[in-house]
């Protein structure tokens, strides 16, 4: 899936480069609209009881992002098993390669890890996986 944003003026810093906190915004931002276009909103899951929960995130940072590029950012599903699930993304500004990233996620029913409903295993297996 590929999710374009346009930098806003206040994901920048004092050095007028995108702050590196808002790259992990921008992974969230991707993986909710993945999710709702495979038929699966954070506001259905929630509905069944549900939290999605974020175990790992990481991002390399290639080259910095600024005020009002456009942004592409490409999301593919790294793997989902019973637990968990696992997405790899790859920022880039007209081709070229700016940032490379990678989140963990579970499932979560009243406070406990639990196994992903199958519904939600089968729609995220049916995603491109890298």
């Amino acid at each position: 899936m590929l999710y374009t944003r346009r930098v806003q003026f206040y994901d920048t810093d004092a050095q007028g480069i995108v702050h590196h906190s808002n790259y992990f915004r921008y992974f969230e931002e991707a993986r909710g609209e993945l999710l709702r276009g495979i038929g699966l909103p954070y506001s259905s899951i929630r509905e069944r009881g549900y939290e999605v929960v974020l175990l790992e995130a990481c991002c390399n940072f290639k080259k910095p992002l600024f005020y009002d590029e456009v942004v592409d950012i490409e999301l593919l599903l790294e793997g989902v098993d019973r637990f968990t699930f696992s997405f790899v993304y790859r920022v880039s500004v007209e081709g070229e390669l700016r940032a490379e990233g990678k989140t963990k996620h579970c499932m979560v029913k009243d406070g406990k890890i639990v196994s992903i409903p199958r519904e939600v295993r089968e729609k995220l297996a049916s995603e491109t996986k890298v």
